[in-house]
């Protein structure tokens, strides 16, 4: 019976994780509600087609916009949910790439540790698609034609790995970044001695030549929708609010919370290792009999769930590095498995650059290929020798192959046991177990769609509220961390952007008066008093205060533009509780009302 399930495993790796993922993925989507990213970018799908000018701020993402917005075409009624069902077929295609990619290289049960690992990293499962998971996808897909071609010295596959490198610009403009990759065509000369220099001149330029026809392919596309303007106004303000002080994607401050990144996952390593060598022992001491060897596995699993505790990204990062580094440098290596590391390397060190969270946020879609060459590296190490002089007596232990595959296997176990833990406990946004995520939003459009008691309350009696004052295809302004509002209601964003938040102090005036001048009537107004990012606050009554401290979430030139706003087009409240405003300028303001 064993022997039967091995060799079904064996036979069909691939096939069961795939039917492992769409089956875990498939039960988390239906419970969760977020109202800040997922409702920005479904927003942006929605209109990308329809008023591509009221997302102007998303073309930044406009790739991923086209992906969304012809989903959204498809699926019109399929809401929250069919875009958690995108996600899903993502990552699959994603898990199959790398697995084709990596199955050369390192053994299948390998590849598919590592690749569930990286899966499995965010404590809070999934959510809807938007610009990540699209840009890990073609990362991979890059790596995947970059390799054949390497490999098989092929003009093709290194043409369409520069393609996919221009076009994956346009999922997210800081993937621009990625053209780093180029790195691995002179690395080819030292990595095989037969390379000549004009083979790897002849390599980098196939591979420009990709990236030319990408760019224009992009190019014409825009020109066909009517797209290109939109997308330089967003690329200029981008620009703009790079240099704005207390942007959230200033420059200095993104350059910042890159090296603290690193910090992070150098602290991990330190902690690491003495524990990695702590467990490494327990499989030394104890080996002969039942009893013990319970005993090591519950200290290792314990050890090293000790360490994956939280924030576990800059584990698999760190652990990702020290594979990837090892291959490139060690001799008598493949140079196949030298490019790939390097290849995977960059993409682990390039990619979450321009996140205003760094890794924390981008870092899950950048190691797909590095975490199972970690992996890989741990079941090649073969022997350690210990030497220790005490008390002029010298002590002597080696650890061997045995004790890495425990290694190996603790920290798998410690791994999926944590991490499936903490899915329980939240979803994106959505904290809470997920046992009392079993009530329903209203609305068509987040059908099927579970949360807690009190978010569903909140959410369902402002979209009651909203009714009488709103319907499809209005302008409507959401104040300014409830982005969702615009996408239930299929209004249109009022100031090139649904998640207001986002922009600047400066960048928030600038808009909200160009916004004045161009639409041609003021929007009803929905403001909360509360906060709605990571989880739903307590009510603030002093929420649009303009003398609070300033922090990531409150910035005072925001609330006090906003304000002057209101006064000034003479805004009043014509619907209140203690979480929303709703407000409506009187008619004898300048510009009149919808």
């Amino acid at each position: 019976m064993i022997r039967t399930i091995k060799t079904i495993l064996d036979k069909h790796t691939l096939g069961i994780t795939v039917l492992f993922i769409v089956s875990l993925f498939g039960a988390l989507s239906f419970q969760g509600f977020d109202v800040c990213d997922e409702g920005w970018y479904m927003t942006f799908y929605q209109q990308i087609f329809n008023a591509p000018e009221t997302v102007e701020y998303n073309f930044a993402f406009w790739l991923t916009g086209i992906v969304g917005g012809v989903w959204y075409e498809l699926f019109p009624e399929g809401g929250i949910l069919s875009f958690r069902f995108l996600t899903i077929a993502i990552i699959v295609a994603t898990v199959v790439v790398a697995y084709k990619l990596l199955v050369r290289y390192i053994k299948k049960e390998y590849v598919v540790v590592g690749l569930l690992m990286v899966m499995l990293v965010n404590d809070f499962g999934f959510l809807a698609f938007y610009y990540n998971h699209l840009s890990g996808f073609m990362a991979v897909c890059i790596v995947f034609f970059l390799d054949k071609g390497l490999r098989k010295q092929r003009a093709l596959e290194i043409c369409i790995a520069g393609f996919l490198t221009a076009i994956n610009v346009f999922s997210r403009l800081p993937n621009v970044t990625l053209f780093a990759l180029l790195l691995v065509f002179p690395a080819q000369y030292f990595f095989d001695g037969a390379a000549t220099k004009t083979y790897v001149a002849r390599q980098l330029l196939t591979f420009v030549l990709g990236s030319v026809l990408g760019f224009v392919t992009v190019y014409i596309a825009m020109l066909s929708l009517g797209h290109v303007d939109v997308f330089k106004n967003a690329v200029s303000g981008i620009l703009n609010k790079g240099g704005n002080s207390d942007s959230n994607h200033n420059i200095t401050r993104l350059l910042g919370v890159y090296l603290k990144e690193y910090g992070k996952i150098l602290k991990f390593g330190i902690n690491a290792l003495p524990i990695a060598l702590v467990t490494l022992l327990c499989s030394r001491f104890l080996k002969n009999n039942m009893l013990p060897k319970l005993i090591k596995y519950v200290l290792g699993i314990g050890l090293m769930a000790f360490l994956f505790r939280k924030d576990a990204v800059y584990g698999l990062y760190f652990l990702g590095l020290i594979g990837a580094v090892y291959f490139i440098l060690a001799k008598n290596i493949d140079k196949a498995v030298k490019s790939l590391s390097l290849l995977a390397l960059i993409i682990a060190v390039i990619l979450p650059m321009g996140s205003d969270g760094g890794i924390h946020n981008a870092g899950y879609v950048c190691i797909w290929t590095i975490v199972p060459i970690f992996i890989h590296f741990l079941s090649k190490m073969e022997r350690l020798n210990m030497e220790w002089k005490l008390d002029n007596e010298i002590g002597k232990m080696t650890i061997d192959k045995d004790d890495f595959k425990f290694f190996m296997t603790v920290l798998a176990i410690s791994f999926f046991t944590i991490k499936g833990y903490k899915m329980s406990k939240e979803a994106y946004f959505d904290k809470g177990s997920r046992l009392n995520k079993t009530h329903a939003i209203q609305n068509a459009l987040a059908k099927g769609i579970h949360t807690t008691k009190e978010r569903a309350e909140i959410t369902n009696t402002i979209l009651r509220a909203l009714e009488p004052h709103v319907k499809e295809g209005d302008y409507l302004m959401a104040y300014d961390n409830i982005p969702m509002i615009n996408y239930l209601t299929k209004t249109k964003p009022y100031m090139g952007i649904s998640w207001v938040w986002v922009y600047d102090s400066k960048t928030f005036e600038a808009k909200l008066k160009q916004a004045e001048e161009k639409v041609p009537y003021l929007p009803i107004v929905v403001q909360q008093k509360f906060k709605t990012i990571v989880s739903f606050s307590e009510p603030d009554e002093d929420y649009m205060r303009e003398d609070k401290e300033e922090g990531y979430i409150y910035k005072k030139g925001r609330v006090i533009a906003m304000n002057a706003f209101l006064k000034r087009n003479d805004y009043k409240v014509i619907w209140s509780n203690s979480h929303f405003n709703i407000l409506k300028a009187t008619p004898n303001n300048q510009k009149g009302n919808q």
